[in-house]
């Protein structure tokens, strides 16, 4: 769904990990002497930070000192009923449908017109939109996330981050809301939901983004930034001439642009990384990534497809510095073989978020070898809507306005090159 591009986060030592096992000598005796326990109070309302790693928190608020010391994010459950929810392990919390909407109006407390508009209901069902934008949220947008852990962590520690956080809040509502609003185009009131929920998601972001990335807020910075790029991927209606290739719109591409946003925030989130919510989930990816992508070759077209490094310029001495097209065909080649599955899916999706900025320039002019590059991504990604149904929303209609753009070329390369999309994208070529 959206780009997951990452760093590592710094290794934790290996001797913090190892225990290390005593034996008494035989000629001592076996039960070691009786020694009273010193008297304790064990901490009940501490922070989730602290109960997490199971350590007693001093209960200093709003942050306590064991977390500041450490340079790691504390927060405290709203209330105790937070205590009710399921350990995190990929199921929706156990709350009462009651309890969930006083959540979530809690986390919006601030705006009296979402907790009007989000008392509106539905023909047919009785649950405010607030909270059927949710529960749908986690019951179903999430699904479509293909890396289990990252998925694991939308279900759980994320939506706890949510419950304190109006920009990620208003973020999960306007994901709920614009799904529902896709598979029900005849409902106004979704529209209208999604309209108000997204509006108020980036405003509160953008001021979020005026502040110091800090321990406090990275989650939620990050979290929400992985589903900003959204709305721009899922248009209402979206047609091939409304595309850029086609347009003369100044911003017409920034849909794309938008995608890197993400690599964005990481470099400014990086000292905070290691202690952030996502620590565990960005590191399998990166693992994963490297493994992909083999960062060892730098040089020479072995792997790429001759016809589009041809076209490209690319020969044995071409490098990432020597020539635009060089990385995006190095990454074109490692995914365009994985198997086609749903976490294959998603990683094939972060194609858009890795594109450089010189790259995109290209793209902007519409060169044609840029073209075909995006292109021939686009149209894998249609052969992968069956787990990616955001493809649907915006890619199919740009990988047809490629064609429409390209197919008068006398380039008989490009005429080549063009088949595979334009199938894939159901669109009918001239001289086929």
């Amino acid at each position: 769904m959206v780009a997951t591009q990452v760093i590592t986060p710094t290794s934790v030592d290996i001797r913090s990990w190892q225990t290390v096992f005593r034996l008494p000598p035989p000629d001592r005796p076996q039960s070691p002497p009786y020694h009273a326990r010193r008297p304790h109070k064990k901490s009940r309302t501490g922070c989730i930070t602290c109960k997490r790693r199971r350590v007693k928190c001093d209960e200093t608020r709003p942050f306590c000192r064991r977390c500041e010391k450490l340079g790691v994010s504390c927060s405290y459950p709203q209330s105790q009923d937070l205590q009710t929810m399921k350990e995190p392990d990929g199921t929706v919390f156990s709350l009462s449908l009651k309890d969930l909407e006083s959540k979530v109006n809690q986390a919006l407390a601030t705006d009296s017109d979402c907790l009007e508009i989000g008392a509106l209901k539905t023909a047919n069902d009785t649950r405010p939109i607030t909270i059927v934008a949710f529960q749908h949220f986690m019951n179903h947008s999430t699904d479509t996330v293909g890396h289990p852990s990252i998925r694991h962590v939308m279900k759980s520690d994320m939506i706890r981050v949510a419950f304190g956080c109006p920009h990620l809040m208003y973020t999960i509502l306007g994901v709920g809301s614009l799904h529902l609003s896709r598979i029900r185009p005849q409902n106004q009131t979704w529209r209208l939901a999604e309209t108000y929920f997204w509006q108020q998601a980036i405003k509160a972001y953008q001021a979020a983004l005026s502040s110091k990335v800090s321990p406090q807020n990275v989650d939620a910075l990050l979290s929400t930034c992985m589903f900003m790029g959204i709305t721009s991927v899922c248009p209402d209606r979206f047609e091939p001439t409304d595309s850029w290739v086609l347009t003369n719109a100044p911003g017409a591409m920034n849909w794309l642009c938008l995608q890197s946003g993400l690599r964005t925030i990481i470099n400014l989130a990086a000292p905070y990384i290691q202690s952030s919510i996502w620590a565990s989930a960005f590191q399998q990816t990166h693992q994963e990534e490297v493994q992909l992508y083999d960062e060892g070759v730098t040089q020479g077209r072995d792997g790429l497809d001759p016809d589009l490094a041809d076209l490209c310029g690319v020969d044995d001495s071409t490098t990432p510095s020597t020539n635009p097209y060089y990385e995006p065909l190095r990454m074109l080649a490692a995914i365009s073989g994985l198997e086609k599955n749903l976490k294959n899916a998603s990683q094939c999706a972060t194609f858009m978020g890795r594109l450089e900025n010189d790259f995109l320039a290209l793209l902007r002019e519409r060169d044609p070898p840029a073209l075909l590059v995006l292109a021939q991504w686009m149209g894998l990604m249609c052969t992968l809507s069956e787990w990616q149904p955001w493809v649907e929303g915006r890619i199919r209609g740009e990988c047809k306005a490629i064609c429409m753009y390209l197919e008068h070329s006398t380039d008989p390369r490009v005429q080549r090159l063009l088949r595979s999309p334009a199938s894939a994208c159901r669109y009918h070529l001239a001289y086929v």
